[in-house]
């Protein structure tokens, strides 16, 4: 399985959402694509299909820290403190040590996130199905409803095993209160042992979401759904929970 294939499947078995590929790739809440091996391609927007959402946000921030449990330890090491044995960190600097003990293990840490979603999805529904039965909505078209959005994120996902990544600090050198989503730190690589994917105290990034669209062979799990149709439609507007088939539905390429 490679890095991309692994994360979507692991994000969305740990969070119940579904994980934006690449991390950095812009969306918005309203977005209407399609999937393509767990990769969301926009293609349209509600409002240029004359369905106007309402979205709200989340009135105070969150902060999301997943790592994989038993499989990867954060050491962080001040300035002035020694270095673990092994370390690139010399005495004088401040910064991160992060051991993977596994191929296949991620840091997720999201920092000040805010949850946008739209609120109106029965006025959605019918204009969906109304378009639906017109032949003018097609059947593999997915919403994005939820999106979790962070103004900052550290995301590393580890393919090697035994990798040990050593991340040093630029700035606030003395600081006690290191972060790995602190972006005014400068964190970057200054050893690695093995491979991984990383971004680093990235800003602005949308990593997780949530969709819904017509029923889909490929989807087969039941969501929510709004309300129920008329015997004469074939599916439901429903949340998309992700499916590992669909990593293989069609190929395109990605990083990794």
């Amino acid at each position: 399985m490679n890095i991309h294939q692994f994360y979507l499947k692991h994000m969305a078995k740990q969070t119940g959402y579904r994980a934006t590929w690449e991390p950095n790739r812009p969306l918005f809440v309203g977005a209407i694509g399609k999937l393509e091996r767990g990769v969301f391609t926009i293609f349209t927007n509600l409002e240029k299909e004359g369905i106007i959402p309402e979205v709200v946000e989340d009135e105070t921030e969150g902060f999301w820290d997943y790592t994989s449990y038993d499989s990867v330890s954060i050491n962080f090491k001040l300035a002035g403190q020694a270095p673990l044995a092994g370390s690139a960190l010399t005495d004088a600097d401040a910064g991160v040590t992060i051991d993977f003990k596994n191929n296949e293990a991620v840091v997720f840490q999201a920092d000040k996130t805010l949850t946008h979603q739209i609120i109106n999805m029965a006025e959605i529904e019918k204009a969906i199905i109304e378009k639906y039965r017109k032949d003018e909505w097609p059947k593999d078209w997915l919403i994005v409803v939820q999106l979790i959005e962070a103004e900052s994120a550290t995301i590393i996902i580890s393919n090697s095993s035994n990798n040990q990544i050593d991340l040093k600090a630029e700035a606030n050198v003395g600081t006690s209160h290191l972060k790995l989503t602190d972006a005014s730190l400068g964190l970057h690589v200054v050893r690695e042992q093995g491979s991984s994917f990383k971004i680093l105290a990235k800003n602005g990034i949308m990593p997780l979401y949530r969709v819904m669209g017509i029923r889909h062979p490929l989807f087969g799990k039941p969501g929510l759904s709004t309300k129920s149709l008329t015997e004469e439609m074939d599916g439901v507007l429903e949340v998309q929970d992700f499916d590992p088939e669909e990593l293989n539905s069609v190929d395109v390429e990605t990083n990794g």
